[in-house]
């Protein structure tokens, strides 16, 4: 089995630091990658030949009814199912919370028979307050785009298609608000995949299911404007035929998943500074080059045709045009030099960090080493015992190797916010610590100030005392203790403290969602913001022909063909 703690130890001293890779402001830069999960699960179904068709529609002219998809991978077949109605506008919510939907839907594994129909039927439109089994994997939810589903409609239904006009900056026909797997309300678990199983790769069932769910848009779309214009009505051609993109919006929600799982958010960082490394040590060749190029140029292309609405605290791709084209100019001057690619690097860390960030992005593209890998590399075990017979002369030493960054935050700033479950909603939610008492609805991700007391503590006790003593003598340092044990490697924890009075969630949430695959970010406030998924992806019907391929990302708008 791979161990990816042996990968980074050898690639010791090529890696760039944890403590420069995990400060706020650089996660909160970071761009979807070739193995991000979006990329990483289209690879793999052109890689093994997966085929899908829609192999059921049942809609009347408003959109409303049943779509299925079949999707057949190895020896496994799949079926994605999805229930329309239409609401009005006001019952339209990005909210998690939402207990009404425009879409409702589920990936489910085997045969779709007269009995699975009418359990699917029954249950996938309530969601979480159905009932499921092991063959469902994944549910989601969602609705149109209120903005541009209906444009769209009478655009093709005219038999003409669309201009930049009509889209806006959205990039998507629906969006969705959840996607729910691992075990959830009676569905299959994570270790329910046996080994070999094609869905047995963190977050691959969901994103099979969002690569359905986005066409499932395309399908509602045209079918709503063959409604509407007859025979004339046009389909979507062209470069418009893979720009849309699934849209998504994200909360608070994020953050404490990325404060509770240190060993999975190391296994995200690594294999990317893992690619990183790969390619800044390989020879720069004609090919790399000409490959770069060609992201290079496309990445200008893409921020050139997008919108220059304020995206604050990150850079809208109107500003990035400039900054990416700088990058451009540089890179042709380096070009001829030993090793280009780290030359390019070094000098970008001197432009604003989303220059860096997306030099980054654009240099993983090249590398091909952790393909057949990455899987298994993300395959982490969280557990690590607690060692309470050590000293606290070596726990000290942990704690400085592991937590050292701690003393540079402002004890000042830290226990602000409360991050607690809502009584109404469940949803997390950050409540000043002055105004309300709620330590029994603490949600524990204050890993900073709490490891800042086990700093302190463990500098006052006796050397030769055992962790077990300190943890007898101070009970609520125990969670502590457990930390410094399963932060063991270089990547897992974010140097920020949640609680404290200027943390930002859109940092940390960035960089999840672009670890999934998501682009063009666009902050709606400090704590939320909307994406966009599998924009100018291939679509189910590209499987198995030559418009299957992985050069996807960064997608320009569309030239009008009106």
């Amino acid at each position: 089995m791979l161990d990816l703690d042996a990968l980074l130890a050898a690639n010791d001293g090529r890696l760039r630091p944890p403590d420069y890779v995990m400060a706020p402001e650089r996660l909160g830069a970071a761009r979807l990658t070739r193995y991000s999960f979006s990329r990483t699960l289209l690879r793999r179904a052109e890689v093994e030949r997966w085929q899908a068709e829609r192999c059921h529609l049942d809609l009347d002219d408003d959109g409303q009814g049943e779509v299925a998809y079949q999707i057949d991978a190895q020896d496994h077949q799949f079926h994605f199912v999805a229930f329309l109605q239409a609401l009005p506008e006001s019952a339209h919510t990005d909210r998690v919370i939402a207990d009404r939907w425009e879409i409702a839907a589920a990936l489910v594994e085997g045969p779709l028979d007269e009995a699975r129909w009418a359990q699917l039927r029954e249950n996938v439109p309530n969601q979480e307050d159905g009932r499921h089994d092991p063959g469902v994997l994944a549910l989601t939810r969602g609705n149109r785009s209120v903005r541009f589903f209906e444009r769209l409609v009478d655009v093709l239904a005219s038999g003409e298609q669309p201009s930049i006009d009509e889209v806006g900056d959205a990039g998507y026909i629906m969006r969705s608000t959840a996607f729910y797997a691992n075990g959830k309300y009676g569905m299959r678990s994570f270790d329910g995949y046996r080994d070999g199983h094609p869905l047995a790769a963190p977050y691959r069932a969901q994103f099979l299911a969002a690569w359905c769910y986005r066409e499932l848009s395309y399908d509602v779309v045209e079918h709503c404007a063959r409604a509407r214009g007859g025979e004339a009505a046009a389909r979507l051609t062209g470069e418009w035929r893979t720009f849309f993109g699934l849209g998504n919006a994200t909360g608070l929600g994020l953050v404490p998943y990325a404060f509770k799982h240190p060993r999975i958010i190391n296994a995200w960082i690594a294999v990317r500074e893992l690619a990183l490394a790969n390619v800044l040590r390989a020879d720069a060749d004609q090919e790399a080059q000409s490959e770069f190029d060609w992201w290079m140029d496309r990445a200008i292309a893409h921020f050139a045709t997008g919108t220059s609405a304020d995206a604050d605290p990150f850079l809208s791709p109107a500003e990035l045009v400039p900054i990416a084209t700088a990058i451009r100019d540089q890179w042709n001057r380096l070009r001829t030099q030993p090793q280009p690619f780290a030359a390019l690097l070094e000098w970008a860390r001197g432009l604003h960090v989303e220059a860096e960030e997306l030099v980054v992005a654009l240099l993983v593209e090249l590398d091909r080493s952790l393909d057949e890998t990455v899987d298994r590399l993300l395959l982490v075990d969280e557990h690590a015992p607690a060692e309470l017979a050590m000293s606290v002369a070596d726990a000290r030493r942990h704690f400085d190797d592991r937590f050292g960054w701690v003393g540079s935050l402002d004890p000042s700033a830290a226990r602000s916010w409360w991050w607690v479950y809502s009584d109404n909603t469940e949803e997390p939610r950050r409540a000043p610590r002055a105004a309300v008492a709620l330590d029994n609805q603490d949600m524990g991700i204050d890993v900073a100030a709490r490891m800042g007391d086990l700093g302190n503590a463990l500098a006052t006790a006796e050397p030769d005392a055992t962790l077990g003593a300190l943890v007898a003598d101070n009970p609520e340092l125990i969670d502590s203790v457990a930390r410094l044990f399963v932060s063991d490697q270089p990547y897992g924890e974010p140097r920020d403290d949640a609680t404290a009075s200027g943390y930002l969630p859109l940092q940390l949430q960035r960089f999840q969602l672009a670890q999934y695959g998501m682009d063009n970010f666009k902050p709606k406030s400090t704590d939320w913001l909307r994406v966009t998924l599998f924009q100018g992806a291939p679509r189910l019907d590209d499987l198995g022909t030559d418009r299957m391929h992985d050069r996807w990302a960064l997608p320009p708008m569309p030239r009008s063909t009106r």
